[in-house]
């Protein structure tokens, strides 16, 4: 027994924080060049500080990639607790770290481009007013890809249709709406109330955010079980590149309403419901479970959520309701 915690001292004693600092800064990058600037510390400083711990721990821990490295399935179990018990010490040590009136922090948030190009004016203001040397990156929205953004850390939070699917995620609804089929003012078919055949016949522009070949859309679902289908002529990735498209050709296309919006309220673009129940698209805001109790995360959730309630007043004035 004695033995036993000799031996587990000997080896508290051989770990180095500041390894487990650069442990945890190339598991955020994926990348020993980019971890090092982070670091601020040279590459070949990173690269020696990763041999001692594989031979810490015995473990490769990360292999080279297309794009950087890769963690090994050691260094995946070992980072949740490394990375939480790091985030607990340094607010431990440093209470009260983040103030908005000085803080310099670049928050990054993963989100479609409709969502960035709704919330971003309110959110920008919510931000500035308190916070002037905050900035904000928004990235590329993948939902396949957004659960692993988030263990990762490569975002801070996430803005998605998919509700978080892992017990470390958290997430609270933004907003929900219905879809509507939408077109430009003016198109012919639109005179009139479509029915299912008819939605089944028109030609159609069809978002992809993921481009999964295997994605389905709820209202492809819905057909699907109705045994029809819609003839898609035109596949984007992008909602606001959809709206350019409706503008420029006779497609029809399903859409959220809070999209259809500010096109209806310019006059450019008419909709009216669809001929088949869907549920209403929930959009949630998503962020890993180890960053509550940081100060500055729950400061930019407020921030989120105060824009949102704008967003919400604004849209309601733009449909008339």
């Amino acid at each position: 027994m004695p033995k036993a915690g000799s031996d587990l001292a000997s080896e508290t004693t051989r770990i180095d924080l500041n390894l487990l600092l650069v442990f945890d800064m190339v598991m955020i990058e994926r990348h020993v060049t980019r971890a090092s600037i982070r670091l601020g510390l040279t590459q070949s400083a990173v690269s020696n500080a990763l041999n001692r711990l594989r031979a810490l721990f015995d473990d490769m821990l990360f292999v080279k990639a297309a794009r950087g490295v890769e963690p090994t399935q050691r260094a995946l179990v070992l980072w949740p607790e490394i990375h939480a018990a790091l985030t607990q010490l340094q607010r431990s040590v440093r209470p009260g770290l983040f103030d908005p009136a000085t803080s310099t922090i670049d928050f990054r948030i993963s989100m479609v481009d409709l969502s960035a190009a709704l919330l971003t004016p309110n959110l920008y203001r919510c931000i500035h007013e308190d916070a002037p040397g905050v900035s904000l990156s928004f990235v590329p929205h993948n939902p396949e890809l957004t659960a692993e953004r988030l263990v990762r850390g490569e975002v801070d939070f996430a803005i998605s249709i998919e509700p978080p699917r892992m017990t470390v995620l958290e997430a609270i609804p933004l907003w929900s709406e219905g879809y509507v089929i939408a077109a430009r003012k003016g198109h012919p078919m639109l005179d009139h109330p479509l029915s299912i055949d008819e939605l089944c016949s028109l030609p159609q522009l069809h978002i992809n955010l993921s481009g999964s070949p295997s994605s389905v859309s709820p209202v492809d679902a819905a057909l699907q079980e109705l045994g029809k289908s819609r003839p898609i002529k035109l596949v984007v990735n992008q909602f606001l590149v959809a709206t350019t498209m409706l503008r420029e050709s006779d497609l029809l296309a399903v859409l959220p309403m809070r999209l259809v919006a500010d096109g209806f309220r310019q006059n450019w673009i008419t909709f009216q419901p669809l001929p088949i129940a869907l549920p209403e698209a929930a959009l949630h805001l998503v962020w890993h479970k180890r960053n509550n109790g940081l100060q500055a995360m729950a400061w930019l959730k407020r921030k989120i959520l105060d824009a949102t309630t704008m967003l919400n007043a604004d849209i309601k004035a733009r449909i008339g309701g």
